[in-house]
């Protein structure tokens, strides 16, 4: 069973020690992507590359990786860019440079056609979430919702891609009610102002899903899993030195994913009632495993996916097992 994705792929600028920048592969679905399949589980990028040569780079990583790539056209426009500065936390700011770029270059139709013929869950969002994409990105959700194939969405709010952020806002809120599983940050939640609080925010945002489960991120505090009338909730794991957070929430959902898929939990039984469907300690073993692939990524420079086995013995490290 297959993970379809789509959503952008960018060259993330990182600055160094010396004042120059180190070129990171990037781009949150990307991520995800390459999380997957560096967690062993079968995954498809259904979103086009650039024929430059950052395009190239891009796709060959995911195809090291044993991902799909099913679309084989190139684009002829150019990668998208993103100027990443880190504070002394090691929290990003994004500057991003998405005017006439290659993953936006993809009709509705030529998604459809290239979706896997064994298609379990579409994850999508980040930036694949911004106006000029919603129209065919609600096109594909409700051809999923009609199908019955669970529906994914990261929504990695980035107010910088757009300059018409209310449309933006509105747009994202707008396609809560097709998703069964949603990932949110706290920074996610605070500019769709749901509930002042956190998790407040998102137990407003679960009731306008209706159904399904809410993961709610927060940094070094604790994430919390949210469905219906349940609430569980899951340490982060610790690391010696963070390097930086990029891609740190990418790696935890590639990881909370890729432990769905593996033990047969991406069905809409058990996504929309997953302690009743899986049962707590699933649940929670789950989330930690997702965490300690969290804490694998913010130990290295940029995103960096940890494996399967890796995060296993980071975790029987933890443990002292």
């Amino acid at each position: 069973m297959t993970i379809a994705i789509l959503g952008e792929a960018i060259i993330d600028f990182i600055p160094n020690t010396a004042g120059t920048y180190r070129a990171c592969l990037g781009g949150s679905p990307y991520n995800v992507t390459l999380g997957l399949a560096r967690q062993g589980e079968s995954v498809s990028y259904l979103s086009p590359f650039s024929d430059d040569s950052l395009g190239e780079r891009l796709h060959a990583n995911l195809r090291e990786a044993g991902a799909q790539t099913p679309l084989a056209r190139r684009s002829r426009y150019p990668t998208s860019i993103a100027l990443i500065a880190t504070d002394a936390n090691g929290e990003p700011t994004y500057r991003l440079y998405r005017d006439g770029i290659a993953d936006d270059d993809i009709s509705f139709a030529e998604i459809k056609a290239h979706l896997p013929s064994d298609l379990t869950l579409l994850h999508t969002g980040s930036l694949a979430l911004t106006p000029n994409q919603l129209p065919k990105v609600r096109e594909l959700l409700q051809l999923m919702n009609d199908r019955s194939i669970p529906v994914s969405l990261d929504l990695n709010i980035r107010l910088c891609a757009t300059l018409d952020t209310t449309a933006y806002l509105h747009g994202v809120r707008a396609l809560l009610p097709f998703a069964d599983i949603v990932k949110a940050s706290n920074t996610d939640l605070v500019p769709l102002q749901l509930a002042a609080d956190a998790e407040q925010a998102a137990q407003v945002a679960l009731q306008e899903m209706g159904s399904g489960m809410l993961i709610l991120t927060q940094g070094k505090k604790e994430t919390v899993l949210l469905a219906a009338g349940c609430s569980i909730k899951q340490a982060t794991a610790h690391v010696a030195k963070v390097q930086d957070t990029v891609g740190a929430g990418d790696s935890f959902y590639a990881a909370f994913l890729a432990y769905l898929s593996r033990n047969q939990l991406c069905r809409l039984a058990v996504i929309r009632d997953p302690i009743g469907a899986a049962g707590p300690a699933t649940v929670q073993a789950a989330l930690a495993f997702a965490n300690a692939a969290a804490a694998i990524n913010v130990s290295r420079v940029g995103c960096s996916p940890a494996t399967r086995e890796e995060v296993e013995q980071f975790m029987a490290r933890q443990t002292g097992a």
